[in-house]
């Protein structure tokens, strides 16, 4: 048995609506932002990358596990941060992974700043986490989050650590060309998920997965903007989506003897709205287990950590014992499909504040200029010795 124990989430402020991407290029016609619930989608600030986010979202998940979990009270005292007036992690500082059993850091990214070096040792520091404990980069396109978390459930469930915190981040706004009809909803985004051998918050269920080499997106070596493989868009951009997703989840509902009508909600990809629609449909879905969860028309494309975001959404309102499954689907990397069982812990330890939807209410609007200017898309020379000369 493994489930979470707590989790955090990061959402940049800066948001620019599709109508002012649409105002400066034309190309898509203005019916499409209703078609593909294209509304608005996240922004980086000059200094937020993926990194930056999963440190944001780890931190607010740890600071959660201390306030509301019995080991950081066991390591501090129980009234010891509450008195001093700062958070439980906080209060730990280098005890935190120690205290709370943390013996695996796992980040799930498609847009790590560095091509061979461990971004995870870079969010492990940031954490102020021990040297001895695992840190580990996982990419596996847009479902790189579900593959770290299958990851760190098979350390947890064999013994090889008692907990994991699994950090998944994306930021593709940043890897999107200006132009190119993706930039209307790629956006960016963190969770972050500390997950034990107690079922916590929420208990994992079992997962089954599909995957083949297809070719509709991706980024080589040294390249900085995503393309996709057929060269062009339309129908392609989901030419993978169905061929994976159906058989995962077909393969799902048999090992697990469930149907669709045995979830109260369903998680499901949404690079954009016609996404969720399209899997819903095939999957035998209801509106409802899945519309309500889709937040690509607030947020955008946050790529990775999309799914996630909409799972730590459900569980910001969700009632105990409800089960919930998860579809993640990545460009080339094919479907996860995996569920979690909610428990009687989740109402009195989920968060009172910055929740999903408190960060995706609290925004700043910007126009396309400083969208260009802030997520760095305007190239300039390596010797640009300041913005004036």
């Amino acid at each position: 048995m493994s489930g979470i124990i707590a989790y955090g989430n990061a959402i940049p402020r800066r948001r620019i609506e599709g109508t002012a991407i649409r105002a400066v290029w034309g190309n898509l016609a203005e019916s499409f932002l209703d078609m593909l619930s294209i509304g608005e989608r996240a922004v980086l600030g000059s200094d937020e990358d993926t990194l930056t986010l999963a440190v944001s979202a780890a931190r607010s998940c740890l600071e959660r596990a201390g306030a509301s979990g019995t080991d950081c009270a066991k390591a501090l005292g129980s009234g010891a941060a509450k008195a001093l007036g700062i958070s439980a992690a906080k209060a730990l500082g280098s005890g935190a992974a120690k205290a709370l059993g943390i013996g695996a850091v796992v980040l799930g990214t498609a847009t790590s700043p560095y091509a061979s070096k461990a971004a995870a040792n870079v969010l492990k520091d940031a954490l102020d986490l021990g040297a001895e404990v695992l840190a580990c980069d996982v990419q596996c396109a847009e479902k790189s989050g579900s593959t770290a978390l299958i990851l760190a459930r098979g350390l947890i469930e064999s013994g090889a650590v008692a907990r994991a915190l699994v950090v998944v981040a994306d930021t593709p706004n940043r890897h999107t060309p200006p132009g190119n009809v993706t930039e209307y909803v790629a956006g960016a985004g963190a969770v972050a998920f500390l997950i034990g051998k107690e079922a916590g918050l929420a208990e994992f269920g079992p997962w089954k997965t599909h995957s083949w080499d297809q070719n509709d997106y991706f980024r080589l070596e040294g390249e900085r903007f995503v393309r996709s493989g057929a060269g062009f868009y339309g129908w392609v951009a989901n030419w993978g989506l169905l061929d994976h997703v159906v058989p995962a989840v077909a393969s799902f509902f048999e090992a697990t003897a469930t149907a669709p009508a045995d979830y109260s909600k369903f998680v499901v990809p949404q690079k954009t709205g016609i996404r969720a629609l399209m899997t819903m449909g095939k999957c035998g879905l209801d509106m409802m287990q899945v519309l309500p969860y889709v937040l690509t028309q607030m947020i955008g494309d946050a790529g990775a950590a999309q799914s996630f975001l909409s799972l730590a959404h459900i569980l910001d309102w969700a009632e105990p014992d409800e089960r919930i499954g998860i579809v993640d689907y990545g460009s080339g990397a094919g479907c996860d499909v995996w569920s979690v069982r909610t428990t009687q812990a989740l109402a009195a330890g989920r968060p009172e504040t910055d929740r999903v939807l408190d960060q995706i209410d609290d925004k700043i609007l910007v126009d396309y200029a400083a969208m260009l200017k802030l997520e760095q898309k305007m190239l300039r020379p390596a010797d640009q010795l300041s913005n004036f000369y």
